[in-house]
């Protein structure tokens, strides 16, 4: 692990034009489960007989609410959780004037929360909720002080925007997203299953995820391990902040 978090670091080191693409993996240790633990929990669940694509449909949220929000809260939403050290060291990195800015999957919105200002959020995030009656827009504050969050002006349920899209992409995250990734002179990938070669292969890769074993070849080096913990340690190595 420390060869591989000194080569990390030497990769960081003075380089500025840095990408982050980060998926689930990067919260994990924020308290929020990556896709396998959704699963997880909802296989357990004796009241829902469904996968994760089932319960984040739009039919089954608007039908059901009182069962979607059962749900989740058990699986999606956790307005406690806080930004960790992979969080901190991202949106430090991006203060030094090294980041350009992060690329993400997750909806759960720990970037901004650690501080980062250039987010594109492929999903959106769950802050971003509509009424399915009036359409009127709502943070998420009725789905924290509400079990069921209802729209005070006509009634009816209000379901967060990526529930409604069926996890349609936000089409111009994703182009801001792929347009910054392009103009990267270092690419850090974390904590996603989303294969290498989705990427341009020109740019030098960090790829952080607990899945994996450790390796550097092609000017690519593979860290295996908790998001958190490495970047905690690098974070040491580099003498960046990780405090909010």
């Amino acid at each position: 692990m420390s060869h591989a978090i000194n080569q990390a670091a030497s990769m960081i080191s003075g380089t500025s034009q840095i990408v982050a693409f980060t998926g689930a993996g990067i919260s994990t240790d924020s308290g929020i489960p990556d896709l396998a633990g959704i699963d997880h929990i909802l296989s357990d669940d004796r009241q829902f007989h469904g996968g994760v694509f089932g319960m984040l449909n739009s039919q089954f949220a608007s039908q059901d609410p009182r069962e979607f929000y059962r749900l989740y809260r058990k699986t999606f939403f956790h307005p406690e959780a806080v930004p960790n050290p992979a969080h901190r060291f991202l949106a430090e990195l991006e203060q030094r004037g090294q980041l350009s800015g992060i690329a993400t999957m997750n909806i759960d919105w720990l970037h901004q929360m650690a501080g980062s200002k250039t987010v594109f959020e492929y999903w959106g995030d769950m802050r971003q909720n509509h009424c399915i009656g009036c359409h009127r827009t709502y943070d998420w504050n009725l789905a924290k002080d509400q079990l069921v969050p209802h729209c005070p002006i006509c009634g009816s349920p209000v379901i967060p925007d990526f529930v409604l899209k069926n996890l349609a992409t936000d089409h111009r995250a994703v182009h801001a997203g792929q347009a910054l990734i392009a103009q990267a002179s270092l690419l850090i990938i974390v904590g996603t299953n989303r294969s290498a070669g989705s990427f341009p292969s020109r740019i030098p890769k960090i790829i952080i995820n607990e899945a994996l074993t450790n390796q550097f070849q092609n000017h690519q080096l593979i860290i295996g391990g908790q998001a958190s913990q490495i970047f905690n340690l690098l974070g040491q190595q580099l003498h960046i902040n990780q405090r909010l």
